[in-house]
């Protein structure tokens, strides 16, 4: 018997090898800190300033990887997006960039699930340590785009419909695109290159065939190539997009998108990061329905940036000046006139206490034009219903201009 229990045991520990070659790591980020946010101007009574504690995404991410030989690899990841600020109120489960998939040395790397496209390309030349998302001007007016509605802002409409939108009514335009087939290059010397098709971006599968319109006519496709190679760094990416036309009520809105974003980056040695970057995208609304309240037509605009970063020890200085071209087509001739453009502007500062550990503190402007509706960052989104729970603020309407400050920290592990 006692043979028996030690052949057993060594048995167990010979097998012990093949259990280990899959490997489980957890890692994350913890960002959050106080903010005051403004609206002001235009023709709307309300102008208080909100303050409030807010967190800045935070996450905990789970990935895990297996050795399949020959250079091929299985892997998967789940990235879950909490909300520190409402202990209760948390991201769903896998409600970053999550997905599974293979991966080899020399071809690259296939990914099922959702993730993070185009928007987020110009966060390399852009991002702060522990700044807010707000102050990300990729996530806010590089990714927005004027038009018009049929009632004034004065009444409550917002005259801006955002490029990265999230649902089918707002149009997707590149953001946490869903239902995603992508395919990550190798490095080539530098050179990585994506490309990713959705067959539905904003997550409605279509699976009501009995509504009115295409209810399965959503897909999505983005390509990128980038440049990283010592001091510098460049890209371009494009998001097409046709929205699902399903109609399940009147005064419902598809949005069908396209957008070309480029940019260039150069870090000098003595701690000098400076870039360049632009945006030209266009929306065409179409309205599902009857008795809606957002006209139809095209609106298209092109918007540019220059952020500067000057890190020197454990101190980080930032700067950027984004300009907001007057947006054209056929849903602004419908509208009011033009005066759709604006200028957007953020200083910040922040300290690394240590590699993971930092705090600072941000204020971005965003100035619009009478017609102009641009707001600061992606968390205040535009069609966000004034005083939801969150990091959500009052709506931009149109001719208002939107500011915040805000003192926050991060930490990495």
């Amino acid at each position: 018997m006692q043979k028996k229990l030690i052949a057993a045991a060594v048995a167990g520990l010979i097998a012990l090898p093949a259990l280990a070659q899959s490997n489980v790591t957890i890692s994350g980020t913890l960002k959050m800190g106080w903010e005051n946010s403004k609206l002001s101007g235009g023709n709307v009574s309300g102008h208080d300033a909100e303050s409030r504690v807010s967190d800045q995404s935070s996450q905990v991410v789970f990935n895990v990887v297996e050795d399949l030989g020959g250079g091929l690899k299985a892997w998967g990841q789940i990235d879950n997006r909490i909300n520190l600020d409402r202990a209760a109120g948390g991201g769903a489960w896998a409600s970053g960039n999550s997905g599974v998939g293979f991966m080899h040395d020399k071809w690259g790397k296939f990914t099922l699930g959702s993730w993070d496209v185009h928007y987020q390309e110009l966060a390399g030349i852009e991002a702060t340590r522990a700044g807010s998302l707000q102050t990300l001007f990729g996530h806010g007016l590089m990714s927005q785009v004027a038009s018009v509605s049929s009632t004034v802002g004065a009444a409550g409409i917002q005259g801006a419909f955002k490029a990265t939108g999230r649902t089918e009514v707002q149009g997707m335009m590149g953001g946490r695109a869903r239902n995603l087939m992508m395919w990550d290059s190798p490095n080539w010397n530098g050179f990585t290159a994506r490309l990713a098709y959705s067959t539905n971006a904003a997550g409605n599968e279509g699976n009501d065939n009995r509504a009115a319109g295409n209810p399965g006519g959503g897909r999505a496709w983005t390509g990128a190539l980038r440049y990283n190679n010592g001091p510098w760094t460049a890209g371009l990416s494009y998001w097409n997009e046709n929205a699902e036309s399903r109609v399940v009520g009147a005064g419902m809105r598809a949005a069908d998108g396209r957008s070309t974003r480029g940019w260039v980056g150069y870090t000098f040695a003595m701690g000098l990061k400076v870039g360049l970057a632009f945006d030209r995208s266009s929306i065409d609304n179409h309205v599902l329905g009857t008795a809606s309240t957002v006209g139809s037509g095209t609106a298209r605009r092109t918007n540019w940036m220059l952020p500067v970063t000057y890190t020197f020890g454990p101190h980080a200085i930032y700067g950027k000046y984004g300009h907001m071209g007057s947006a054209s087509g056929s849903a602004i001739a419908s509208g009011t006139g033009g005066d759709y453009g604006g200028h957007a502007w953020m200083l910040g500062y922040d300290y690394a206490f240590s590699k993971r550990t930092s705090a600072g503190v941000f204020y971005t402007k965003v100035n619009n034009d009478c017609n102009a509706a641009c707001t600061v960052g992606a968390s205040y989104d535009m069609f966000a219903v004034a005083g939801t729970t969150g990091n959500q603020g009052s709506v931009t309407r149109r001719g208002e201009d939107a500011r915040q400050w805000y003192i926050g920290m991060a930490h990495s592990f």
